[in-house]
């Protein structure tokens, strides 16, 4: 895992008892900067946490497990 000076990036696959919110958003984000040209980078890192933070669980969930290949549930977050 490293820090980019705002969020960690580069979270592996952990024990589906300490996921929350916060990491399913961070592994998300970390995901969608893979793809980052670069240019303004730090103001695409900004918009595309602000997008994330503000979707439903369920909708984290699912993006959560296309990315990490997994069954989490938002029963399963952990508060």
């Amino acid at each position: 895992m490293c820090y980019n000076g705002e969020l960690f990036v580069g979270y592996q696959k952990s024990s589906m008892t300490n996921l929350t919110r916060d990491v399913l958003i961070k592994t998300i984000v970390a995901d969608e900067m893979k793809s980052s040209n670069g240019i303004d980078y730090t103001k695409e890192l900004k918009n595309v946490y602000h997008k994330w933070e503000h979707e439903s669980s369920e909708i984290l969930c699912k993006q959560y497990n296309k990315i990490v290949d997994s069954n989490l549930t938002v029963d399963s977050l952990s508060p």
